[in-house]
């Protein structure tokens, strides 16, 4: 596994994305109810990198709804509420139900191959921590709402996964207390196999079941 800063990571390349889920990590481990302040300045010497990283994941977790400037002060964290992550969730569940709708007719062999292959690529890895599976479960529904062809539905609900992406942390902090998190692949594969034998309810209900389950 990489290691840049104290950093960890296997997947993800970029610095400012690194840096962007460790301070998410630190906002998750906070203690509820209590207010939490960021500024540039001390997150740059916790991490011992340049500005522009931190400034880049700053900016992502204020276009994501996690954090707020406040000027000459810094950056406050905004707490979502469960009502909020429920309508996050619900959101996401009509995006990915209209987008199998439009491409279920128009799905080929190729792009059903492709989705097996996602999966047998995420079930290989070992090694995996909390942000990485995230990002194999994100994978594997951005593709197949990709099929849709349309890319403002496409937009939004990667806004929405980013979103959500804080709330399905939290619940693994709260529940284990750990940023480890499995990855068996097993409801990805079932949506597969629903696909391969042409049954469109059968797919959206595991569908709907999956992303509830987050």
């Amino acid at each position: 596994m990489e290691l840049v800063n104290g950093l960890t990571s296997k997947k993800k390349e970029c610095l400012s994305d690194r840096i962007h889920d460790k301070i998410l990590e630190m906002i998750i481990k906070n203690p509820p109810g209590e207010e939490q302040v960021l500024t540039e300045s001390k997150l740059v010497e916790l991490f011992g990198v340049s500005k522009a990283p931190v400034r880049e994941a700053l900016i992502k977790l204020c276009s994501e709804g996690i954090i707020r400037s406040v000027p000459r002060y810094g950056y406050v964290v905004i707490h979502m509420t469960e009502k909020e992550a429920e309508e996050v969730i619900g959101i996401r569940r009509l995006l990915e139900t209209e987008a199998l709708k439009t491409s279920f007719l128009k799905l080929t062999e190729e792009k059903i191959s492709s989705l097996k292959g996602q999966i047998d690529k995420t079930v290989s890895q070992s090694d995996m921590n909390l942000w990485d599976v995230w990002d194999d479960n994100a994978e594997f529904h951005l593709m197949l709402a990709s099929f849709s062809e349309n890319y403002i539905l496409l937009k939004f609900l990667r806004e929405c996964m980013d979103m959500e992406k804080r709330v399905y942390a939290q619940h693994i902090w709260n529940s284990r207390s750990s940023m480890d998190a499995p990855a068996d692949g097993v409801s990805h594969m079932r949506i597969y196999q629903k696909l391969v034998e042409k049954d469109l309810d059968g797919a959206i209900e595991l569908l709907h079941q999956d992303i509830q389950d987050i």
